[in-house]
């Protein structure tokens, strides 16, 4: 999955440009409501976007609205910096790595000016895009409300899997919940999201039956259909699997699943992989982004589900529980999403120079289309992704876009293409001079 950092920066924006581009390390530069525009000023002369002083722009904005004084006695956050780092295994090359960057820059911060710079100068050579956001509203001359970090990543994992890249949907877990100091959570014992051990790959290999495969594939139906703990219960319960928690010695708070009809078969959910323990699945319920199902697709899985566990047809709930964890995977909604990531894996693979990076897409694809295959025969995809019930604002937590007022400063009704047009013009003058 890529990875999104966050740091506030509390001084001018000359320190971090320095540090980005110093030593020619910038493999390139875009930039958003500057003096160049990534979508306004596509096609335009490129020597223009080379003479950006982003940090210069930046300040000046800042200066001109009042937001790098403190406030409320606190210093000012006069500028937010992400970083996007892609997972090594999608194997993405810098276009593919600004594609990314910028569906998520323009997703969120429309209205304020940014800069990215991108890197490749760590250990593996993987491409990575800092992001450095300025804290000041070009609608409104409000500073930027700092979104919450959490959801950011989410966020940024959404807009990976719209674009065929490694998406997780549940975050790292923190440890054992309660404990009375977060900063030193304990290891999980894996941080594969499905984790099968030698063992039982060597059964399944074989084609024999495993017990533990059997609770994880009936465990899969039953996160990716819930969405909340009693739910996830109750759907337990129609797979016939039963929950309890685990020991209060144990060093990370997990549920302990077994088979109803063998108790003594038995297994805790992060030995099943990261996502199927307790800390990772009430995470995944805290959140309004999660991936579910349309309710008819819903209803049609758990039905399927359910038949298959009453008849004991271990091999259709396995194809099923595949099927429904790589459409989550992907964000899969309706039946064209499939051809649109596989569409995207397959230009992606094009562009690999590396053997090991285009087997990568290539299994990807794979699974896409056993999993379109699979749903299609079955009904459980919709030929067109349902229509959204609108959300309150107070649910609506991926949202960081404008807040328009009425009583919004008058500076600010200039808005962001006179920003723009006054940079240039004062760039123009500097080159002149």
């Amino acid at each position: 999955m890529a990875v999104l950092k966050a740091i506030n920066g509390h001084t001018g924006c000359g320190r971090i440009k320095d540090y980005l581009e110093k030593g020619g390390r910038a493999l390139l530069r875009d930039f958003f409501n500057l003096s160049w525009d990534e979508v306004e000023d596509k096609g335009l002369d490129t020597v223009l976007k080379d003479e950006v002083d982003w940090a210069l722009e930046m300040d000046a904005l800042r200066r001109d609205y009042g937001n790098d004084r403190p406030w409320k006695g606190q210093r000012a956050i006069t500028f937010r910096h992400y970083v996007i780092s892609p997972d090594p295994g999608d194997g993405i090359d810098l276009e593919g790595l600004r594609g990314l960057t910028h569906a998520w820059v323009r997703k969120h911060f429309s209205d304020y000016q940014v800069a990215v710079v991108y890197h490749d100068d760590n250990r593996q050579g993987i491409p990575h895009a800092h992001i450095v956001v300025n804290n000041t509203n070009l609608e409104t001359g409000r500073r930027l409300h700092i979104p919450n970090a959490l959801d950011m990543n989410r966020s940024l994992q959404e807009v990976a899997g719209a674009r065929g890249l490694t998406a997780f949907d549940n975050e790292m877990p923190r440890g054992r919940a309660g404990r009375s100091d977060p900063r030193t959570p304990p290891r999980p014992r894996t941080r594969c999201a499905t984790y099968i051990n030698k063992a039982e790959r060597g059964i399944l290999d074989a084609g024999g039956y495993s017990w533990v495969s059997d609770i994880r594939n009936r465990v899969s139906v039953a996160k990716v259909l819930s969405r909340n703990e009693g739910e996830f219960m109750r759907i337990l319960e129609l797979m016939e699997i039963e929950a309890a928690e685990n020991s209060p010695q144990a060093r990370r708070e997990d549920w302990i699943f077994s088979l109803a009809d063998q108790p003594s078969r038995k297994v805790s959910g992060e030995r099943l992989g990261m996502t199927f323990g307790k800390i990772a699945l009430t995470e995944r319920f805290a959140r309004i982004g999660s991936y579910h199902p349309d309710a008819a697709s819903s209803r049609a899985i758990l039905s399927m589900a359910a038949d298959a566990v009453e008849i004991k047809d271990v091999a259709e709930l396995g194809s099923l529980a595949k099927a429904v964890e790589t459409n989550a995977q992907y964000s899969i909604r309706s039946s064209g999403d499939y051809g649109r990531r596989i569409e995207t894996l397959q230009k992606r693979m094009e562009r690999e120079s590396e053997a090991m990076a285009a087997a990568k897409c290539a299994e990807r694809i794979q699974e896409l289309t056993e999993a379109r295959e699979y749903a299609s025969r079955h009904s459980l995809v919709p030929d067109e992704e349902p229509a959204r019930r609108h959300q309150s604002s107070g649910s609506d937590r991926w949202q960081y876009g404008s807040q328009r007022s009425g009583n919004k400063p008058h500076r600010a009704a200039q808005g962001s293409s006179a920003t723009r047009r006054n940079s240039r013009d004062r760039q123009q003058e500097g080159r002149n001079r």
